[in-house]
């Protein structure tokens, strides 16, 4: 692109790639561009590792007074200028996503039978919408070089494509983040990974001068936020009733549901959740529930979810609005719902009309 093209990070954790959306579409409705690329990108293998505070300090300390300065803040023992371990943890808490997930799990009566069940048909549906070929149209391929070795990456490869042999080892994996109690495993997870993703925003009128498609649209969004403890990643709840009435919708309208899979256990919270008058009580003033009976998971993440394609955190907006808008299409469905949990106790809901289906 020109140089002269503008660009601007926004950050709202897992739900970023949904926002950078959002304010697409604002930019284009209040008139101040026509054509926005929108999405996100994370590197795990490339995470931050935190310093001691002693370090970082000593280190500014150096350029002003030299060596001795950085060892008069640092200390003299090599051993404790190392870097922390890398861990994802929930800055208001001290505590890990995991843990969180752990502790929504045993609030709301989710148990691991019913995560490992989820997990797997994440993970079947993938790999059925891969040898159907849906991701072809999907996935950039890229060029990896691993000590001067490269190899171009075409698909995800963290898929269990044996679904059979997937069901046969989850029993036996030993629940990683909280080893008193905990239920979530390897396996009901999502794995880290590193990817990117686009979407290219337009509005009707523009992408019909340029030739573009323009029977999908976005109907609607919106975000919301909860107290971080105990239900951190449940904030996605108290979005779906308010988005769902701008788009002027009710949950019987939504035709397909993609639910980001940060944990299986987190999933099944929201779903149960939705229709909890005592979430509501707590959470919401006292709002009705959105929804009365639990959805239909048929209609859940069909081609699969973040426990089977991973999570590179930023990029998983765009991959779900993606997935959802192609769906959209091959299915002659006409609207779809995306929800993502995030840190910090927010949350991003957005529906999608596929208007060729009206």
């Amino acid at each position: 692109m020109p140089k002269k093209i503008i660009g601007n990070l926004t950050s709202m954790a897992c739900a970023s790639g949904l926002s950078s959306l959002s304010q697409a579409c604002m930019l284009i409705e209040g008139g101040h561009a026509d054509v926005v690329i929108a999405g996100g990108s994370d590197s795990v293998s490339n995470t931050e590792v935190p310093l001691p505070r002693s370090v970082t300090y000593g280190l500014m300390m150096a350029q002003r007074k030299g060596v001795m300065g950085f060892f008069k803040e640092a200390g003299y023992n090599p051993f404790k200028w190392f870097p922390g371990g890398i861990a994802l943890t929930e800055r208001s808490t001290g505590k890990t996503m995991g843990w969180h997930g752990d502790l929504i799990a045993e609030l709301n009566s989710i148990s691991r039978e019913d995560q490992e069940a989820l997990a797997v048909t994440s993970h079947a549906n993938a790999a059925r919408a891969e040898k159907a070929g849906y991701f072809k149209e999907e996935i950039v391929p890229v060029t990896i070089d691993k000590k001067g070795k490269k190899t171009e990456v075409t698909c995800d490869d963290v898929m269990q494509r044996d679904t059979e042999k997937m069901k046969a080892k989850m029993p036996s994996l030993k629940p990683v983040f909280r080893k008193e109690g905990g239920t979530i495993t390897a396996a009901t997870s999502s794995t880290l990974t590193d990817g990117g993703s686009a979407m290219l925003v337009m509005s009707e009128e523009k992408a019909k001068k340029l030739g573009y498609p323009t029977d999908v649209c976005v109907k609607s969004w919106y975000f919301s936020g909860i107290d971080p403890y105990p239900q951190l990643l449940l904030a996605p709840v108290l979005g779906w009733g308010p988005a769902l009435k701008k788009a002027g919708l009710t949950p019987k309208d939504i035709d397909l549901y993609e639910i980001h899979e940060a944990f299986a256990a987190q999933v099944l919270a929201t779903i149960k959740c939705l229709k909890s008058q005592e979430f509501f009580d707590r959470y919401a003033n006292g709002a009705k529930p959105v929804l009365t009976e639990d959805i239909d998971l048929s209609k859940l993440n069909v081609n699969g979810g973040s426990l089977a394609l991973g999570h590179p955190f930023a990029a998983t907006g765009g991959r779900i609005v993606t997935s959802l808008a192609n769906e959209l299409r091959r299915s002659g469905k006409r609207h779809g719902l995306v929800s993502i949990c995030a840190a910090g106790g927010l949350g991003g809901v957005a529906i999608l009309e596929h208007t060729a289906s009206k």
